[in-house]
C-alpha cells in the first residue's frame, strides 16, 4: 500500500506522543511511539520494514501498563519510521489503550 494523505483514512483522533515501547523479536527493541489511536501508530526507527509485514509491539501507556498488540505495516518513511495498523489486540488490551487515549485527548487538544 502506498502512503496517501492519510486524515482521510484515519478513524479515530491520534495522540501526538511520544510513547515508548518495544518490538518484540529475536530481540526486544526499544522505539518511540508517535501518532498514536486506537487502529494504529507510527513508530519511529532507522530500521525499514516491508509493507505487509506483522510485528508484534508492547507500548507503555500513561496510567494504564503495558500493552500487546500485532500490526502490520502499512508505509515506511526512509530512515524516519513507518506507520503501522493494528491487527491484534486483546480486548483487555483493547479497553486500556481507549481509556489512556481517552484521558490524553481530555488533556490536551489534538490536531487529527
Amino acid at each position: 500500500m502506498t502512503h496517501t494523505a492519510g486524515a482521510e483514512r484515519r478513524r479515530n483522533a491520534r495522540v501526538l506522543g511520544p510513547f515508548d515501547g518495544h518490538r518484540i523479536g529475536a530481540l526486544r527493541t526499544p522505539v518511540r511511539i508517535f501518532d498514536l489511536n486506537e487502529g494504529g501508530c507510527f513508530i519511529n526507527t532507522v530500521h525499514d520494514q516491508e509493507p505487509g509485514t506483522v510485528i508484534a509491539l508492547e507500548i507503555d501507556l500513561p496510567d494504564q501498563g503495558t500493552i500487546a498488540v500485532k500490526a502490520e505495516v502499512l508505509y515506511n518513511r526512509a530512515d524516519f519510521g513507518f506507520a503501522a495498523r493494528f491487527t491484534d489486540v486483546a480486548d483487555e488490551d483493547s479497553a486500556r489503550l481507549s481509556r489512556a487515549l481517552q484521558q490524553l485527548r481530555a488533556r490536551v487538544p489534538q490536531n487529527s
